[in-house]
């Protein structure tokens, strides 16, 4: 029985490695939707600023430096006044931010100002870069609530004298340590693991029926038990063939942190094959009830996509709608991009379980439904 499990997987990999065609429709949109990710994160978390610092005191060239530092909310480049005026009239940057030549004078007396030229054509935006400066402002009398407070913190119950009648105490939950693009690149990794896993064991069971060699199939003297579990265990070492090496090369890109321990490391291994599983299960449903290349290339490469963005694909499930929070849960890609983010972000593993379980049950119901309903449409083709 092993033999002929093990016979019908390595045929199936066999299939898969001389269809690059097959291998470039899983592997290249979720890429692209990657690299969509990285372009987004990059060009909406920083905009286009002009620096202009007319002083060169003390507390000027302090304001400048934290204004320099945050380089999370600025893409910034340092200019004359003629030089940012010309730019922001060409909009070539976004804003101009000035530190005026009496800015160490007006601190003295508490009433000191920088100024802030902003092209506000697009409410969004302009309120990102509102935000953004006044971050900065604020960073100048009260360290803990800048960039540099979070990143170099903690700032537990630390109360320092600021321009505000209420001054903010903050606790820090956990070290900050992962960049905007490593959080987004999680919901990409699952996004791989599920077009391959998906599309590649549905394109598989398609051409058994398009082809006719079903009927092979079932006639086989190993029986349909072994082939069907063949089929399964086939379309599982191609995704994790074809996901690992990518997974590899994110770490060693730094598109992903490094992993915090063992625990975690066995916790990563442990999730990615629960959605692999659970992908190729869904591949093979799809297999059966769409038997046809073409139209199953179709629907599994749309199902992917909509599995991504419902379960929390370009931001936190918390932050959408409520209908689409609700049928997040139905999902397994929401517990998949949960989990992975505890297992890659967090010092510890709470509710990792949770999600693991979750994941564990969408594969077991998927590959039970999937061996149960593959055998008997061999039988009928």
């Amino acid at each position: 029985m092993i033999r002929a499990i093990w016979g019908m997987a390595r045929n199936d990999i066999a299939v898969w490695l001389r269809s690059p065609a097959a291998i470039a429709a899983a592997l290249l949109p979720a890429l692209g939707m990657g690299i969509l990710v990285a372009v987004l994160t990059n060009s909406v978390g920083q905009q286009p600023v002009a620096l202009v610092v007319e002083g060169q005191g003390r507390l000027t060239k302090r304001i400048a430096k934290i204004i320099r530092a945050d380089s999370e909310a600025y893409l910034l480049t340092e200019m004359n006044a003629a030089e940012a005026e010309r730019a922001i009239g060409e909009q070539r940057v976004a804003a101009i931010i000035v530190v005026p030549t009496d800015f160490d004078d007006a601190a003295a007396y508490g009433n000191a100002a920088i100024d802030l030229y902003l092209n506000n054509v697009d409410i969004d935006l302009a309120d990102d870069l509102r935000r953004s400066v006044t971050r900065s402002a604020a960073e100048f009398d009260a360290p803990q609530l800048g960039l540099l407070g979070e990143l170099h913190g903690p700032s537990e119950n630390l109360l320092l004298p600021n321009p505000y009648r209420v001054a903010i105490s903050e606790r820090d939950l956990r070290e900050t340590n992962v960049s905007f693009l490593q959080y987004q690149v999680i919901p990409i990794v699952v996004l791989i693991v599920v077009s391959a896993g998906l599309l590649g064991t549905a394109l598989l069971t398609a051409r058994d029926f398009e082809r006719g060699t079903a009927k092979l199939l079932i006639l086989s003297p190993a029986g349909h038990l072994p082939i069907v579990f063949g089929r399964l265990l086939g379309g599982t070492m191609i995704t994790l063939g074809l996901v690992a090496p990518l997974v590899a090369v994110g770490f060693m890109a730094r598109f992903m942190p490094p992993i915090p321990s063992w625990q975690h490391g066995a916790a990563l291994a442990a999730l990615l094959v629960a959605v692999t599983l659970t992908s190729v299960g869904l591949g093979a449903l799809l297999g059966i009830a769409i038997r046809n290349d073409r139209l199953v290339t179709m629907a599994g490469l749309n199902a992917a996509v909509y599995l991504f963005f419902l379960g929390g694909g370009f931001t936190t499930v918390a932050f959408l709608p409520p209908w689409i929070q609700t049928a997040s849960r139905a999902l397994p890609t929401s517990y998949a991009i949960e989990g992975l983010r505890q297992a890659l972000f967090y010092p510890d593993l709470v509710g990792f379980a949770h999600n693991l379980s979750a994941i564990a049950a969408f594969g077991v119901a998927s590959i039970t439904l999937a061996a149960a309903l593959l055998a008997r449409a061999w039988r009928r083709a």
